[in-house]
């Protein structure tokens, strides 16, 4: 799906990339690219790609969640500290190196990896993953939950 946007959204975008966990923020070529769900959505500053839509509706219901984002986060642009950095997606080793990589089972997954795919797809939850809540494997995952964001 490709939408015009009747203003210059970029401004927003340092902001957001302080605020948001696993985010693509390219501030060379003023785009903002984030997961939600098993969607990926890239904004420019007056173009958005989006990419898994169920449909028009879905792609409809982004942009009103995108757009409530922004003006959300431009009302409290003062309490927060803008982000001018680069930043790139998680992606699925980094996921994977975070996880126990034991290919236990108890998540439902077949492997560690595919548990690491599921996360980033939004299709599996951490506290699938029981291992995680053992000490040895704790810190992995307060990392991930971290990364990851709500």
């Amino acid at each position: 799906v490709i939408a015009d946007l009747s203003d210059d959204i970029s401004p927003v975008f340092p902001y957001l990339n302080r605020v948001l966990p696993n985010i693509l923020y390219n501030p060379g070529a003023r785009s903002l690219t984030l997961r939600r769900e098993w969607r990926i959505l890239t904004f420019y500053p007056r173009v958005a790609l989006m990419a898994r839509m169920d449909g028009p509706e879905d792609a409809r219901a982004q942009l009103d969640w995108f757009r409530d984002l922004c003006n959300e986060t431009w009302r409290r642009r003062e309490e927060i500290e803008p982000c001018y950095e680069a930043r790139k997606l998680l992606r699925p080793l980094d996921a994977y190196l975070l996880l126990p990589r034991e290919n236990c089972r108890q998540c439902g997954e077949t492997t560690c990896m595919a548990f690491a795919f599921g996360l980033l797809l939004g299709a599996r939850r951490l506290e699938e993953c029981p291992r995680l809540a053992e000490e040895a494997y704790a810190e992995g995952g307060r990392r991930l939950a971290q990364l990851l964001g709500p």
